[in-house]
């Protein structure tokens, strides 16, 4: 039997199963901010039953941005 669907332990957290949504950088913010689009796209992501969901890039400071300039950051206009 596959091991997919048992739970896996990585130090203190335990997932509930193996299945990982992989990053998708979707360039949907909005100077920098996220947006209705995110909630939406994250919350389906969020409910789809995967044991762990790893988020798009974010830059922190500006010049960490890719080429379209438009990730999710943390950083003031």
């Amino acid at each position: 039997m596959s091991r997919l669907f048992e739970p896996l332990s990585i130090g203190n957290l335990v997932l509930e199963n193996r299945i990982v949504i992989a990053p998708m950088c979707q360039y949907s913010a909005e100077e920098g901010d996220p947006v209705d689009w995110h909630l939406i796209h994250l919350g389906h992501l969020a409910l789809s039953g995967a044991g762990l969901m790893i988020l798009e890039a974010t830059a922190v400071v500006s010049r960490g941005q890719n080429l379209s300039g438009r990730p999710r950051a943390l950083f003031g206009p």
